[in-house]
């Protein structure tokens, strides 16, 4: 299936100008979108992809969060427990209202857009998925992941700086048990586990362990952004010797994955 990539960016930015463009958090989503696309190429070259495959997984980095826009208009966060799921939403404004055919005119791969697009944030992918629909599942995860590396380095300079009530001084946080057993597993971490900030930044920490492809290792650590956060320090003891923990393990991850 042929896109035509400028159709698809007219149409992305068209549909962000609905949106209030000088809020910084609808920016940095935009960006974001921008980013992953990038990536997705990237990745689905580095796996020998055909260009029409690699144009697919393109299409599918700057179209996977178009449910943001709108959850942030409604809920003023992104945070999907608290507000809506906003990959259910992006597939209902797409495919159920039929606005993917602003983004491009054939059909032909709709059913692998919406899948991809709809299961890029869940916790486990659907066990019934068909290779291709699995391939393009994980690209997409992968890049995402990369980026949100990126934005986490760039907007959380230092957990210490997090000191409101909702965060609860961070660098003084323990965490949670539950939160410790999955990371030492190498595993990603349910959000229902998660009850503070340390949790939370040590979920995103953990997301490094489940992504797929090699080139996508490759990608976070040359870009820097994975290896400042696993730097960050924490005042608490307990929090502090675990951090240190998680950095060694990381090491011995790579090592295991070369």
């Amino acid at each position: 299936m042929e896109i035509d990539e400028t159709q698809v960016l007219q149409a992305f930015a068209a549909y962000v100008g609905t949106f209030d463009t000088a809020d910084a958090a609808v920016r940095l989503k935009y960006g974001h979108s921008l980013r992953v696309s990038v990536l997705c190429r990237r990745i689905s070259r580095s796996l020998g992809l055909p260009p029409e495959d690699q144009n697919l997984a393109w299409c599918l980095g700057v179209l996977h969060d178009v449910g943001r826009f709108e959850q942030l208009r409604q809920y003023d966060t992104f945070i999907d427990y608290r507000s809506m799921d906003h990959a259910r939403y992006g597939v209902h404004y797409l495919f159920e209202e039929g606005h993917i055919r602003d983004f491009m005119t054939s059909s032909d791969e709709d059913d692998l857009l919406s899948v991809a697009i709809g299961q890029h944030n869940v916790y486990r992918l659907r066990p019934d998925l068909t290779a291709r629909q699995r391939l393009f599942c994980q690209i997409l995860r992968d890049a995402d992941k990369i980026d949100i590396f990126r934005v986490y380095a760039e907007h959380v300079k230092d957990i210490n700086t997090f000191n409101d009530d909702e965060r609860n001084a961070p660098a003084q946080q323990v965490l949670s048990p539950a939160v410790l057993a999955e990371a030492r597993q190498e595993r990603t971490i349910p959000t229902a586990y998660k009850k503070t900030f340390m949790d939370f930044y040590v979920g995103m920490l953990c997301l490094y362990f489940e992504l797929v492809y090699p080139v996508s290792r490759q990608i976070a650590d040359a870009q820097g952004y994975y290896g400042r956060l696993l730097a960050a320090h924490s005042d608490n003891p307990e929090t502090e010797a675990f951090l240190a923990e998680m950095r060694a393990g990381v090491e011995t991850y790579r090592r295991r994955r070369v």
